[in-house]
């Protein structure tokens, strides 16, 4: 084998050894825990990602919580959009701050606390450009829909760490 070979076997063999995931692999595969009972109070934007990770991960989804292992207690669910900047000479919007929030609990089937509620927040900064409003609205629209997978990947893992 050529030296480029060995090289590239390395580098391969490295990363396949370091815990790296491809954005968007989530919690890395199969959680350790076979059924979650979800309790969505008031939840819209992450209700279908969550669902779907969920179900890509082989998670049964109860109807009842005393038959689940797991119940996921979602509540408070807020998207903000907040001016972070104005052009001085136009008085226009020039930057916004995008931030979606989330509560969580993680319990048992007869509700007992597995940690202590938790707060998932992502916060993105936008710029906005009057001269390409449907450009920004789509880019803006896809931010969005990034800061929900990765507050159901952080919910995912914070689902598999707790024991």
């Amino acid at each position: 084998m050529k030296f480029s070979n060995y090289l590239l076997l390395f580098c391969l063999l490295t990363l396949a050894g370091c815990g790296y995931h491809l954005r968007g692999s989530g919690a890395g595969g199969k959680l350790n825990v076979n059924s979650v009972y979800l309790e969505l109070q008031n939840i819209t934007l992450i209700r279908q990602e969550l669902t779907e990770q969920l179900i890509i991960r082989d998670v049964s989804l109860n109807d009842k919580p005393e038959d689940a292992d797991r119940v996921l207690r979602l509540y408070n669910e807020r998207f903000d959009r907040r001016v972070l900047s104005v052009d001085e000479r136009t008085g226009k919007v020039t930057e916004y701050e995008l931030e979606y929030r989330v509560e969580l609990e993680i319990l048992t089937a007869d509700h007992k606390q597995l940690a202590e509620p938790q707060e998932i927040s992502m916060i993105r900064d936008v710029t906005y450009d009057p001269n390409a409003p449907i450009g920004k609205f789509a880019e803006e629209t896809l931010i969005t829909e990034d800061m929900i997978r990765n507050a159901v990947n952080t919910i995912l893992f914070r689902l598999q760490a707790v024991q």
